[in-house]
């Protein structure tokens, strides 16, 4: 058993407590962090959660937080019925302590994210993001934060047309071969570059090289201010360049609700599979929405 298939047995209750506490609390609040213990395969995760929205960190807030840390044929799948809730209390995130992970959304909604890692060359950026406005695509961006501070009308770009940033670090590197410093840097260094755009850190963050954190990647995201470390349970591989219709393989089969997609800007593939993933979201009777449409119920539509 890897440590996605044991990430994905705790309770979806997890990332609703984690949000409810950050709704009360700014992303960079001075409260002590909690340490962790265990493995990293033992690490919390969740899915099929809904997500209590999380109010954005002042700048001031933020500051404090870097400076203290910083094809397709498959037929329709139904949604199924959530899972009753448990008699125990869920854990409660609090500032400084470690982000959960969550790959999944509800599996009882009509939502499935798009996600993608923004970066790449800003030709075949701004094609995509006009593909994305022709079919009234909304979606998450996990931005680098070296290239979206190089490349700002691009961020200000896909903020008007209605997609959320997120931090995918600043610089991308490899998390599983950093330390912790350099871990803390790299995710303090990505929400730091998302202020001048969105006047916080965010609300998500997704590590680098690395879709599944360890303990150290979320105890270090919590510190920074992220109650949320965001995976996905399909994985298009369009970054590999392996031809449209090998993307279009990849996601299609797999599309349910609450399903969440990882895909790239940067990559012509990406482009050439698009439509088609798009149709079939559409014969699945499902709608794509950003993250904190899919996790967050009281999300705007």
């Amino acid at each position: 058993m890897n440590r996605r298939q044991l990430l994905r047995g705790v309770a979806g209750s997890a990332v609703l407590a984690a949000l409810d506490a950050c709704s009360s609390a700014s992303h960079g609040s001075s409260a002590a962090p909690t340490a962790t213990t265990g493995p990293a395969s033992a690490a919390p995760a969740v899915t099929g959660a809904g997500v209590a929205p999380a109010p954005a960190a002042s700048g001031s807030a933020v500051a404090d937080a870097t400076t203290t840390a910083v094809a397709a044929t498959s037929p329709p799948i139904p949604p199924t019925t959530a899972a009753p809730a448990t008699s125990a209390p869920a854990p409660v995130w609090t500032p400084g302590s470690a982000a959960t992970y969550v790959d999944q959304g509800p599996s009882d909604t009509a939502l499935v994210a798009l996600t993608f890692h923004f970066a790449g060359a800003p030709a075949l950026a701004l094609q995509l993001l006009d593909l994305l406005k022709a079919n009234s695509v909304s979606s998450t961006l996990f931005a680098i934060g070296d290239w979206l501070t190089a490349h700002p009308a691009l961020g200000h770009r896909a903020l008007a047309d209605g997609h959320e940033l997120g931090n995918h670090t600043k610089s991308h590197q490899s998390m599983l071969q950093l330390g912790r410093a350099q871990v803390h840097a790299e995710i303090a260094g990505g929400g730091a570059a998302l202020v001048p755009f969105i006047g916080s850190i965010g609300r998500w963050f997704r590590p680098s090289g690395t879709d599944v954190p360890t303990s150290l990647i979320l105890e270090e995201a919590g510190k920074v201010g992220y109650p949320v470390s965001v995976g996905y349970d399909i994985d298009s591989l369009d970054y590999t360049e392996p031809g449209a219709a090998a993307v279009v393989a990849a996601v299609n089969p797999a599309l349910r609700a609450g399903s969440i997609v990882s895909l790239h800007f940067g990559h012509a593939d990406t482009l050439a599979a698009l439509p088609q993933i798009l149709d079939r979201i559409g014969a699945l009777r499902l709608r794509t929405a950003t993250v904190s449409q899919l996790l967050t119920p009281t999300a705007p539509a």
